[in-house]
């Protein structure tokens, strides 16, 4: 009777054992989705960014030639009273949410919290040149790197 209930108590541990593995197993994917879903978004907004740039100098030098075409025909006519107020576009600046098993967080925030405890670590804000937000989720975490040599994390929701 003692043999059976032994070998009972070993099939379980190995059963149990089996499972961890896979649980384990199933943990590290997820992390490795998240993270390159992360990097995906990363590249995403980083992409964005580099094509508003590109849409921003286009339009800057665009809008050059109707000033100089504009100077040379209000010299032959009558000056205007109105002021052009679509020169002075503003700069798109998205907001960009990260949703995780119902709960939301602006990025802009995440940006916020890092650049608070960075202040709060006895640094300047100013000093500040670079910094790389990675956000995992599921960890409920944002962790940075400022000018390649200061990291940490804070909370993400």
């Amino acid at each position: 009777m003692e043999k059976k209930t032994t070998a009972k108590l070993d099939e379980t541990k190995a059963a149990v054992k089996a499972a961890e593995a896979k649980v384990a197993a199933k943990v590290e994917e997820t992390k490795t989705a998240a993270k390159e879903a992360t990097a995906k978004v990363v590249a995403k907004v980083e992409e964005t960014k580099n094509a508003a740039k590109e849409t921003e100098a286009k339009a800057a030098t665009k809008a050059e030639e109707p000033k100089k075409a504009a100077a040379e025909t209000a010299k032959k006519r009558k000056p205007r009273t109105k002021t052009a107020k679509k020169a002075a576009k503003e700069e798109l600046k998205p907001e960009v949410y990260i949703q995780y098993q119902g709960r939301e967080s602006v990025v802009e925030d995440a940006i916020k919290k890092v650049t608070e405890q960075f202040v709060a670590e006895g640094h300047r804000a100013s000093t500040i040149k670079s910094l790389q937000l990675y956000l995992k989720p599921e960890e409920n975490a944002a962790y940075y790197v400022i000018n390649q040599k200061i990291a940490g994390r804070v909370d993400l929701f």
